[in-house]
């Protein structure tokens, strides 16, 4: 009879090992679980939790039952210790939080502030990021005027946990118009994607800088193959107005022609 080779025998018993830590968390995890969830013995709920976290089991889960646990006992110092781990791993349920009556007791806490704004900025990393807030002069609800006359409205708010500005224009004409507004942080500029319902369609790039934020774009015509270059400008001004400039060339910008000049003011509350 053939003997099994040591190697082999020793990753059977390491496989065997890993297998069995996984199932020994995942039973202490659960028995935990249902202890809290009942009520009935938060000390041994505790242990159970405590056990699966020395197994590796589900760290980030774990770390918030004993939040809970701890928090319900009384001992604020523990309960913030796992809100901490949790912040630090990446924990990004900020709405489990906000609803749990558990932490009622450790919202004032300086710590717990701090944790949860760390757990939120996880969550929302646009939201949490200064270099998506640079267009927020932007956001609002507007009366839009080119030459002192008014030219349409425009209602610009931010989306998605603030990673996108999102416009909705409509001219006195009826003209309809929309545009994502995004800081793209892979290549460190922002951009505009615009579409109208006359077939429009230009893709700008930005930046922001001077307290403004400052797009160029370059576009085909389809049917002569002619290029034109663009300076879509966003400054403001005095007052709260918002000036939109918007220049075009056809000579490799040797020369700019302006095709837009408006001014955003915000409409009353």
């Amino acid at each position: 009879m053939r003997s099994i080779p040591s190697t082999v025998v020793l990753l059977i018993f390491l496989t065997a090992s890993v297998f069995a830590q996984e199932q020994g968390g995942a039973y202490h995890y659960e028995l935990g679980s249902q202890l809290l969830d009942s009520g009935e013995d938060l000390e041994a709920a505790a242990q159970h939790f405590e056990r699966a976290a020395e197994l590796g089991y589900q760290p980030l889960g774990t770390a918030y039952r004993l939040a809970r646990i701890y928090a319900r006992q009384g001992e604020t110092d523990k309960a913030l210790q796992q809100l901490e781990i949790l912040a630090a791993g990446g924990f990004g349920q900020i709405n489990l939080l906000a609803a749990e009556a558990d932490f009622d007791g450790l919202r004032a806490d300086a710590r717990f502030i701090a944790a949860t704004a760390a757990i939120r900025a996880s969550r929302f990393p646009c939201e949490a990021d200064e270099r998506h807030h640079a267009f927020d002069f932007w956001i609002g609800e507007w009366n839009v005027t080119l030459n002192g006359r008014l030219a349409g409205t425009n209602s610009v708010q931010p989306m998605l946990g603030h990673c996108t500005i999102f416009e909705q224009w409509e001219s006195v004409s009826g003209g309809l118009g929309k545009s994502f507004n995004f800081y793209d942080p892979g290549a460190d500029h922002w951009r505009q994607i615009w579409i109208s319902d006359n077939g429009t369609f230009i893709e700008f790039t930005g930046v922001a800088r001077d307290g403004g934020i400052f797009f160029t774009a370059q576009t085909t015509n389809p049917a002569d193959g002619s290029v034109t270059d663009h300076k879509f400008e966003f400054t403001q001004l005095a007052g709260g107005i918002v000036r939109q400039s918007w220049e075009t060339s056809t000579d490799d910008g040797a020369t700019w022609t302006s095709v837009w000049d408006g001014r955003y003011q915000r409409k009353p509350e």
